[in-house]
């Protein structure tokens, strides 16, 4: 007998348990979270563990748990080729005023602010979910931005790769504004460009 037969949140990507409860299925989605069959994301948010691994899962899981996150920075810079550090967490910028959830995988949280937050994003689709994730010249920009938390050295390297792999200067340029950069990229810029 087909457990899942009769339970169509359970052929979505994410199962809510609020959702489950509304239809009288909570007791039933519990129950295959404590079997194995499905995985917790965070509380009250599982997906199905039979679905098949593929590569940046830990972001897709991320953006189905967190649906106003956007990938950044680290997982971002893996993601588009711009670093050779592989994230031991996934990055996660959420707006300002938002609360963080609790994960339960390694997630690291960014707060911006709210035209920080909105601009730059694309949508990239990872093992059929679809991915928020910031666009390569804002990556970059982030990276300058926060060069404390992700390291002066990965800063760098991703401004240098994002460079020779054809990214052009002005396309950093018109995030300086945005990730208030402005200084710290044309210093950079200048150094490498001389």
């Amino acid at each position: 007998m087909n457990v899942l037969k009769g339970m169509p949140e359970l052929r979505k990507e994410v199962v809510k348990l609020s959702t489950a409860k509304r239809r009288g299925r909570d007791t039933a989605v519990l129950r295959m979270a404590h079997s194995g069959r499905l995985q917790k994301l965070r509380p009250g948010v599982y997906r199905s563990a039979t679905r098949d691994t593929w590569a940046h899962q830990d972001m897709a899981d991320a953006c189905l748990a967190v649906p106003e996150g956007v990938i950044c920075l680290i997982s971002a810079l893996s993601y588009h080729g711009l670093t050779t550090t592989i994230p031991g967490e996934t990055w996660i910028a959420i707006p300002k005023t938002s609360w963080v959830p609790r994960m339960t995988f390694p997630t690291r949280f960014i707060r911006l602010a709210e035209g920080a937050h909105g601009a730059g994003i694309e949508i990239v689709k990872i093992g059929g979910t679809k991915v928020r994730i910031y666009t390569k010249a804002k990556t970059v920009c982030d990276a300058l931005r926060f060069r404390d938390k992700v390291g002066v050295e990965v800063a760098f390297e991703a401004l240098k790769t994002f460079l020779r792999q054809g990214g052009l200067p002005d396309e950093l340029i018109q995030w300086e504004q945005v990730c208030r950069i402005k200084t710290t990229l044309r210093g950079y810029l200048s150094l490498l460009l001389a």
